[in-house]
Protein backbone atom coordinates (compact mmCIF):
# COMPACT_ATOMS: atom_id res chain seq x y z
CA UNK A 1 0.00 0.00 0.00
CA UNK A 2 1.12 3.37 -0.85
CA UNK A 3 0.08 6.20 1.18
CA UNK A 4 -1.87 7.44 -1.55
CA UNK A 5 -3.76 4.11 -2.16
CA UNK A 6 -7.71 3.94 -1.30
CA UNK A 7 -8.04 2.75 2.40
CA UNK A 8 -8.40 -1.53 2.13
CA UNK A 9 -10.02 -2.12 5.54
CA UNK A 10 -10.91 -5.85 6.13
CA UNK A 11 -13.56 -7.75 7.75
CA UNK A 12 -12.82 -8.35 11.15
CA UNK A 13 -10.62 -11.52 11.77
CA UNK A 14 -9.02 -11.81 8.28
CA UNK A 15 -5.85 -11.15 9.72
CA UNK A 16 -4.07 -12.99 12.63
CA UNK A 17 -3.35 -11.67 15.62
CA UNK A 18 0.74 -10.98 16.02
CA UNK A 19 2.47 -13.56 18.21
CA UNK A 20 5.39 -12.63 21.30
CA UNK A 21 8.02 -11.24 18.92
CA UNK A 22 5.48 -9.20 16.69
CA UNK A 23 3.99 -8.10 20.31
CA UNK A 24 7.58 -7.25 21.41
CA UNK A 25 8.77 -4.88 18.43
CA UNK A 26 5.30 -3.14 18.71
CA UNK A 27 6.15 -2.20 22.31
CA UNK A 28 9.64 -1.32 21.87
CA UNK A 29 8.42 0.93 18.32
CA UNK A 30 5.59 2.53 20.58
CA UNK A 31 8.25 3.44 23.46
CA UNK A 32 10.70 4.93 21.29
CA UNK A 33 7.48 7.01 20.18
CA UNK A 34 6.99 7.95 23.37
CA UNK A 35 10.18 8.69 24.12
CA UNK A 36 10.50 11.05 20.56
CA UNK A 37 7.54 12.70 21.99
CA UNK A 38 9.17 13.10 25.74
CA UNK A 39 12.01 14.77 24.08
CA UNK A 40 9.59 16.95 22.12
CA UNK A 41 7.71 18.18 25.13
CA UNK A 42 10.61 18.30 27.03
CA UNK A 43 12.50 21.25 24.23
CA UNK A 44 9.09 22.66 23.65
CA UNK A 45 9.74 25.68 24.98
CA UNK A 46 13.19 26.10 22.92
CA UNK A 47 11.25 24.93 19.85
CA UNK A 48 8.43 27.36 20.29
CA UNK A 49 9.90 30.54 20.74
CA UNK A 50 13.01 29.69 17.97
CA UNK A 51 11.66 27.05 15.96
CA UNK A 52 13.93 27.60 12.70
CA UNK A 53 16.88 27.15 15.01
CA UNK A 54 15.64 24.14 16.55
CA UNK A 55 15.10 22.56 13.48
CA UNK A 56 18.67 21.03 12.63
CA UNK A 57 17.91 19.09 16.35
CA UNK A 58 14.40 17.98 15.09
CA UNK A 59 15.31 16.67 11.77
CA UNK A 60 15.25 13.39 12.34
CA UNK A 61 11.94 13.97 14.18
CA UNK A 62 10.72 15.29 11.40
CA UNK A 63 11.66 12.90 9.25
CA UNK A 64 9.10 9.90 9.73
CA UNK A 65 5.84 12.18 10.09
CA UNK A 66 6.82 12.99 6.23
CA UNK A 67 7.33 9.83 5.06
CA UNK A 68 4.43 8.06 7.37
CA UNK A 69 1.94 10.80 8.46
CA UNK A 70 -1.02 9.84 5.73
CA UNK A 71 -0.70 6.43 6.88
CA UNK A 72 -1.17 7.49 10.87
CA UNK A 73 -4.19 9.38 10.36
CA UNK A 74 -5.98 7.28 6.90
CA UNK A 75 -5.73 4.11 8.72
CA UNK A 76 -5.95 5.17 12.24
CA UNK A 77 -9.18 7.05 11.59
CA UNK A 78 -10.46 4.76 9.06
CA UNK A 79 -10.44 7.12 6.22
CA UNK A 80 -9.45 7.27 2.60
CA UNK A 81 -7.93 10.65 2.62
CA UNK A 82 -4.77 9.91 0.55
CA UNK A 83 -2.33 12.75 0.74
CA UNK A 84 -4.60 15.46 2.26
CA UNK A 85 -3.98 14.98 6.11
CA UNK A 86 0.55 15.50 4.88
CA UNK A 87 -0.53 18.28 2.51
CA UNK A 88 -2.85 20.16 4.92
CA UNK A 89 -0.51 19.50 7.86
CA UNK A 90 2.63 21.09 5.22
CA UNK A 91 0.20 23.83 4.30
CA UNK A 92 -0.81 25.12 7.90
CA UNK A 93 2.97 24.95 9.00
CA UNK A 94 4.35 26.51 5.74
CA UNK A 95 1.11 29.48 6.18
CA UNK A 96 2.20 30.05 10.25
CA UNK A 97 6.04 30.50 8.85
CA UNK A 98 5.33 32.68 6.43
CA UNK A 99 2.98 34.41 9.02
CA UNK A 100 5.89 34.67 11.63
CA UNK A 101 8.62 36.00 8.79
CA UNK A 102 6.15 38.96 8.01
CA UNK A 103 5.74 39.45 11.45
CA UNK A 104 8.75 39.50 12.88
CA UNK A 105 11.01 39.64 9.89
CA UNK A 106 12.37 35.68 11.33
CA UNK A 107 10.92 31.85 11.17
CA UNK A 108 12.13 31.71 14.91
CA UNK A 109 8.72 33.23 16.22
CA UNK A 110 6.21 31.09 17.99
CA UNK A 111 3.57 31.42 15.25
CA UNK A 112 5.71 28.49 13.34
CA UNK A 113 7.02 26.97 16.50
CA UNK A 114 3.50 25.89 18.13
CA UNK A 115 1.98 24.39 15.38
CA UNK A 116 5.22 22.44 14.64
CA UNK A 117 4.91 21.14 18.49
CA UNK A 118 1.89 20.60 18.27
CA UNK A 119 2.20 18.39 14.44
CA UNK A 120 4.79 16.52 15.76
CA UNK A 121 3.26 15.64 19.51
CA UNK A 122 0.23 14.81 17.97
CA UNK A 123 2.33 12.52 15.28
CA UNK A 124 4.44 10.77 18.04
CA UNK A 125 1.47 10.50 20.54
CA UNK A 126 -1.01 8.96 18.40
CA UNK A 127 1.58 6.45 17.05
CA UNK A 128 3.76 5.43 20.36
CA UNK A 129 -0.25 4.84 21.91
CA UNK A 130 -1.17 3.01 19.06
CA UNK A 131 1.84 0.68 18.95
CA UNK A 132 2.21 0.41 23.05
CA UNK A 133 -2.27 -0.49 22.48
CA UNK A 134 -1.40 -2.81 19.85
CA UNK A 135 1.11 -4.89 22.24
CA UNK A 136 -0.91 -5.38 25.02
CA UNK A 137 -4.26 -6.29 23.17
CA UNK A 138 -2.40 -7.90 19.62
CA UNK A 139 -4.49 -6.25 17.31
CA UNK A 140 -4.24 -7.88 13.95
CA UNK A 141 -2.43 -6.19 11.63
CA UNK A 142 -1.76 -2.52 11.45
CA UNK A 143 -1.19 -0.92 14.89
CA UNK A 144 -3.11 2.14 13.97
CA UNK A 145 -5.99 0.00 14.05
CA UNK A 146 -5.55 -0.75 17.82
CA UNK A 147 -7.41 2.46 18.95
CA UNK A 148 -10.57 1.19 16.97
CA UNK A 149 -10.34 -2.11 18.02
CA UNK A 150 -10.39 -1.38 21.73
CA UNK A 151 -13.66 0.91 21.10
CA UNK A 152 -15.09 -2.08 19.29
CA UNK A 153 -14.48 -4.37 21.92
CA UNK A 154 -15.60 -1.78 24.61
CA UNK A 155 -18.96 -1.50 22.31
CA UNK A 156 -19.29 -4.90 21.57
CA UNK A 157 -19.02 -4.39 17.67
CA UNK A 158 -15.61 -5.95 15.80
CA UNK A 159 -13.83 -3.40 14.47
CA UNK A 160 -12.20 -3.89 10.54
CA UNK A 161 -8.76 -4.55 9.77
CA UNK A 162 -6.16 -3.52 8.06
CA UNK A 163 -2.76 -5.05 6.84
CA UNK A 164 0.65 -3.03 8.12
CA UNK A 165 2.21 -1.10 5.72
CA UNK A 166 5.03 -1.48 7.67
CA UNK A 167 7.08 -4.60 5.48
CA UNK A 168 9.36 -5.54 8.39
CA UNK A 169 6.18 -6.15 10.81
CA UNK A 170 3.98 -7.66 8.64
CA UNK A 171 7.14 -9.72 8.08
CA UNK A 172 7.31 -10.53 11.55
CA UNK A 173 3.98 -11.36 11.88
CA UNK A 174 4.09 -13.99 8.94
CA UNK A 175 7.04 -15.80 10.16
CA UNK A 176 5.38 -16.33 13.48
CA UNK A 177 1.88 -17.48 12.35
CA UNK A 178 4.15 -19.98 10.17
CA UNK A 179 5.96 -20.93 12.71
CA UNK A 180 3.21 -21.52 14.77
CA UNK A 181 1.52 -23.57 11.77
CA UNK A 182 4.62 -25.77 11.93
CA UNK A 183 4.59 -26.59 15.71
CA UNK A 184 0.85 -27.19 15.76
Amino acid sequence: MRQSDPLELLDPGSLARPGPLGRLVRFALGALCLFALWDIVQHAETTITQPFSSLDNLALLILAPLCIFNYVVNIGFSKSWGFRPLAVSLAILALAAGIALLISGSFDHPIFGVPLILWLGYFYGHLGIAFILSAVIATPGCEMRSIPELIGRASGKASEEHHCPAAFIGKIDEWELKRLNRAS
